[in-house]
């Protein structure tokens, strides 16, 4: 079963695979609260280890992988993919 806590090491590890990708692409479009909460942990996670200064793999919907090096290229691939959960880690970020 493709969950995103089958996939938290990788997102730990500043790596989001085609399968991880697809996992919070369910809970963005599932929509339910818990499952966007859910969604923007596994964001938390890549933000954490971009903060760490880890090389980031994301893999995108055109299916290229994305390396963002800046904070603004990491915003723009989360606001592009998951507007909703990325809404949920900065609202929860901000408490």
């Amino acid at each position: 079963m493709n969950t995103l806590q089958s996939h938290e090491d990788e997102f730990d590890a500043g790596e989001v695979t085609e399968s991880g990708f697809a996992a919070i692409n369910d809970a963005e479009g599932y929509g339910a609260a818990s499952s966007i909460g859910a969604g923007s942990v596994s964001i938390a996670k890549i933000w954490k280890a971009f903060r760490l200064g880890k090389s980031l793999k994301l893999y995108s919907k055109n299916k290229h992988i994305v390396k963002p090096e800046t904070e603004s290229e990491l915003t723009s691939w989360f606001e592009q993919h998951f507007p909703a959960c990325y809404g949920e880690y900065l609202r929860n970020a901000k408490h």
